[in-house]
């Protein structure tokens, strides 16, 4: 069965894997895809980390994006405009 995926946005690639780890307790066989940090692995966030994440974790059920400040929301939004995935909600 295809779930609903989730991506994570955060500016520290820390925070996002440790938000996974929660979620993990909780339930399993959801798709989480992270996206956080840079691609230099520093604290910001990557309009193509994000599209990746949203592609790896859309299973035709659509996705859903949680960020945490400012520019990550900014780059979401730019993301989902350039997203193959048409079902997202930020």
């Amino acid at each position: 069965m295809s779930r609903v995926g989730i991506v994570l946005i955060s500016h520290s690639s820390k925070i996002v894997e440790g938000i996974k780890d929660l979620i993990g307790q909780v339930i399993q066989d959801v798709p989480i895809e992270l996206a956080g940090g840079t691609e230099e692995n520093d604290i910001g966030t990557s309009i193509d980390i994000i599209g990746k994440a949203i592609n790896n974790a859309d299973q035709g059920q659509g996705v859903l994006l949680f960020y945490d400040i400012g520019s990550a929301k900014m780059n979401a939004e730019i993301a989902i405009e350039m997203a193959e995935t048409k079902d997202i909600k930020l």
